[in-house]
């Protein structure tokens, strides 16, 4: 009888101990209402676009329709601004909707890889920002196929995702073990890179990770992914475009941007053929 009371206890005990026992550790996120704030920051009343960056030179001073407000159109209706309306109505006066390259963001898959062409559209000037911007389209040269695309982590998700949007899904997690290939522990190490990683491709990391159903391969890099770009959103809500790691830090470099913010946000709030 002793022994049963003793068991009892002992069963008691463990019991009332288990909503002591920490959950796993969540990943963290960057803040979305600073996000926001930032993305409304850049807006230019004159043209109803979002300029490129904050300081530098010369993105400071340019407008991209794509791949920047395309993005942001997205970006901001996630983040419930009501602000998407107008940069998406500006958008339609171009005709810009997709630019060929990052349109699996946007619920569009892509027929291939082609290399960029920037076209100058204008300019406007900002009484707002004081500054005269140049307005620029990056799309797709369609008489230039690159065939090496699957060594940049940004082409390699953005051809996972297409294989996603067109029920593809064994191809995409082909192309997802590729990407994880190139983690190097601190970022994605592809061809592109020259000593400084680049934040969207966390950013990319992300989506495509929760688009696949987040599997247990790659939540590592997933976690690392989430942690950096929460520590490299800066204090005015935007997400700095690039890092380095040095003895375990994270050492932001450049300047935070409409493209890499909108990114982010994408990542952590949006799905494919979700709005």
């Amino acid at each position: 009888m002793t022994r049963k009371l003793a068991l009892l206890a002992l069963l008691f005990i463990l019991l009332a101990a288990l909503p002591l026992i920490e959950p796993p550790a969540q990943a963290p996120t960057p803040d979305t209402s600073a996000m926001r704030t930032f993305l409304q920051s850049q807006y230019v009343p004159e043209v109803g676009l979002l300029r490129a960056s904050v300081a530098s030179y010369p993105d400071n001073e340019t407008i991209w329709l794509a791949n920047d407000n395309i993005l942001a159109v997205r970006a901001l209706k996630l983040l419930n601004s009501t602000l998407w309306r107008n940069v998406s109505r500006s958008l339609a006066t171009y005709g810009v909707s997709y630019n060929g390259r990052v349109d699996p963001l946007l619920g569009r898959p892509l027929d291939g890889f082609y290399c960029p062409e920037v076209k100058t559209l204008g300019r406007v000037n900002s009484r707002r920002f004081n500054a005269t911007f140049t307005l620029k389209l990056e799309t797709a040269n369609r008489s230039c196929v690159m065939r090496d695309w699957r060594s940049y982590a940004d082409l390699v998700v953005y051809g996972a995702l297409s294989d996603i949007l067109q029920g593809k899904r064994d191809e995409a997690f082909r192309l997802y073990f590729h990407l994880l290939s190139m983690w190097d522990g601190n970022g994605f190490r592809d061809r592109a890179f020259s000593g400084v990683y680049q934040s969207y491709k966390c950013a990319l990391f992300v989506y495509l990770y929760r688009a696949l159903g987040e599997p247990e391969e790659g939540r590592s890099v997933y976690l690392s992914c989430s942690r950096i770009l929460t520590m490299l959103q800066s204090k005015d809500g935007g997400i700095v475009t690039g890092y380095k790691a040095k003895n375990g830090r994270i050492i932001p470099i450049g300047d935070p941007n409409t493209e890499t913010t909108s990114m982010t946000a994408i990542a952590f709030l949006g799905f494919p053929k979700d709005d």
